[in-house]
């Protein structure tokens, strides 16, 4: 186990990312903790050090899944952009990492790099490049959307207002490339495919929902998001966002995990 922590090794390496990194350093870095309690100060700290980590693992699985697209043939567009959602999440991170320390420093957190995604147990090269896509992009990302919209529609931060603007523009793509890919590999998936696609779903619904849940709490504007209003839009983008897209090509979530 390590200590999660981000770092740059700047020169040629940083001026790369320098067209998609503008604008960071001119956001009011300074403000979003003048007058904060606390206790408040502290939760959020909490939620965008978790936040950090996992962007940062979003970005493991997007590299993940651009390898095995590029095995299963897919088509080069979709391996592109998954390649490009890498750099997209990394800069999430960074963004994250950067509010929860203008918040007063994240907190220490122990991670193990060795696991940052889950392998898929699907055979053949293209089921397990859909099995990653239904859980990263079909359930994650898909359901990441409406807790960052809810989020910042409770900021009262202009910093934390424009970073999940930020950050939001990008997800909305990486939850889009999931429907695209199950609907070019719609005629080379079996019904035995999208059984097994299905339990993928439902677990990933299993595992994302209490890491969701966990980013709610009093409301603070700072990021985390008011308990009262968490449940019922949280269902609603599991049923819109998730379930439903999935059912109409062929895939169905458990009734149980959605309950």
């Amino acid at each position: 186990m390590n200590f999660f922590e981000l770092e740059a090794v700047g020169g040629p390496w940083s001026r790369r990312l320098a067209r998609r990194r503008a604008g960071f350093d001119a956001l009011p870095w300074h403000e979003a903790a003048l007058g904060v309690a606390p206790e408040a100060l502290a939760a959020a700290r909490w939620v965008w050090t978790q936040s950090a980590f996992s962007e940062y693992a979003s970005a493991a699985a997007f590299a993940e899944i651009a390898t095995r697209m590029l095995a299963a043939g897919a088509p080069i567009d979709l391996v592109a952009a998954a390649g490009d959602f890498v750099a997209d999440e990394m800069l999430h991170a960074e963004l994250s990492a950067r509010v929860a320390a203008a918040l007063g420093g994240a907190v220490a957190l122990e991670v193990d790099y060795r696991k940052l995604v889950r392998p898929p147990s699907g055979q053949g090269v293209l089921l397990q490049a859909a099995e990653l896509i239904v859980r990263t992009s079909c359930v994650g990302e898909a359901l990441t959307l409406p807790v960052l919209g809810l989020a910042k529609a409770q900021a009262t931060s202009p910093l934390i207002r424009r970073v999940l603007t930020r950050i939001i523009r990008d997800e909305a793509h990486h939850a889009q490339m999931g429907p695209w890919f199950l609907d070019w590999a719609a005629d080379r998936l079996t019904d035995t495919d999208r059984s097994h696609l299905g339990r993928v779903a439902t677990s990933a619904i299993r595992d994302f929902s209490p890491l969701f849940g966990a980013a709610c709490g009093p409301g603070t504007g700072l990021g985390v998001l008011a308990c009262r209003d968490y449940d019922a839009a949280f269902a609603e983008a599991l049923s819109r966002r998730v379930v439903a897209p999935l059912k109409t090509r062929g895939i169905d979530v458990s009734f149980d995990a959605v309950d």
